[in-house]
């Protein structure tokens, strides 16, 4: 007689965890840990994972800053609302040109249209300037290159003005030095006697033909010298100009030529109105110890002349230091060495 023997199969079911151990222990299976280093717990899985995205490789270095509100107050404040359309539409092209590129895989042509906006470059341009040699006093190369910058600064007119003046930054060569002339108002006259000013005045409806001929006439009336050799106007807030004198008042900067030993006896000075003329050696307009800074909205003041220059006429020349003349390294030779604005 034969006997069946039955084998039961013994089945072992495994049921994996649906949340991790209270315990420091690893819930994964051997297989994914590693055999030099412990296996991770579910705990630094969950830190890793809600950790913050990375920083980007790069620091946007935006249009004039790096600062995003800075970036939109200056060109809201310095560009007019054409000139800021232009950049915009040429910023697209570029971005469009620089996409059919990369659909071509031309990445040569593209790193070659991208390399100007690289940080390097930026920074480049930023910090670089120009050469202004004033060796031997001004030039018409180096009037040439003023006259271009003074064409290109944006206008910075907010709102229309019924009471308006201009005045002339006249500048001027002295035996070879390249200098500025300023005047004194006689104590004759009834608003700032004894103030040292730029010649100009307020506008003469149906007399001036324009806002440059203002001063123009104003500085023949009060000096004598006329100026042929008109450079540009001098682009600022008529808003700040107005909460210093009440007119807004427009500065045109011109070159009136040599003023020295041969040109000076030529001036014929208003007594009426004008004590006296003198000149300041650029070189001494560019040094910041030559001026005394102000807190608050009153403009610094500059000491580094026969009289002390405040007010308007030194809120106008240190916008030309700041504006235009530190765009440049300037020089003036061996003897007068170098000046970059203050």
């Amino acid at each position: 007689t034969k006997t069946k023997t039955k084998t039961k199969t013994k089945t072992t079911t495994t049921t994996l965890p649906t949340s991790p151990p209270t315990t420091g222990r690893s819930w994964y299976p051997s297989s994914c840990s590693s055999s030099t280093s412990p296996p991770p717990t579910f705990a630094s899985v969950l830190s890793t994972a809600l950790q913050p995205p990375p920083t980007p490789a790069w620091t946007s270095l935006g249009v004039i800053k790096p600062s995003k509100t800075t970036d939109h107050r200056l060109l809201i404040q310095n560009y007019t609302a054409p000139s800021l359309a232009s950049a915009l539409r040429d910023r697209e092209d570029t971005l469009q040109h620089a996409a059919h590129l990369l659909s071509k895989n031309d990445l040569p042509a593209l790193t070659l249209l991208l390399r100007p906006h690289t940080p390097s470059y930026i920074t480049l341009r930023r910090t670089r300037k120009l050469e202004l040699n004033l060796s031997s006093g001004f030039s018409p190369p180096t009037l040439e290159m003023l006259r271009k910058y003074l064409s290109r600064m944006p206008r910075q007119v907010s709102k229309a003005h019924l009471r308006r003046a201009s005045v002339i930054l006249p500048l001027c060569d002295v035996d070879g030095v390249p200098s500025v002339l300023f005047t004194r108002r006689s104590a004759a006259v009834r608003s700032h006697p004894g103030e040292v000013c730029f010649p100009g005045g307020m506008v003469e409806q149906g007399e001036d033909g324009s806002i440059v001929a203002t001063c123009l006439r104003e500085m023949r009336e009060e000096t004598g010298l006329g100026c042929s050799n008109v450079l540009g106007i001098l682009r600022c807030n008529w808003g700040e100009v107005e909460d210093i004198t009440g007119v807004a008042v427009t500065p045109v900067v011109g070159y009136v030529g040599e003023v020295g030993r041969g040109r000076g006896s030529a001036m014929d000075l208003n007594g009426d109105e004008v004590a006296e003329a003198f000149t300041v050696p650029l070189q001494a307009v560019l040094a910041g110890e030559n001026w005394i800074r102000q807190t608050g909205p009153q403009p610094d003041v500059f000491v580094g002349g026969r009289h002390v220059v405040w007010g308007l006429t030194a809120f106008l020349l240190g916008r030309f230091v700041e504006d235009v003349m530190a765009r440049y390294k300037v020089s003036f030779g061996e003897e007068g060495g170098e000046g970059e604005g203050r």
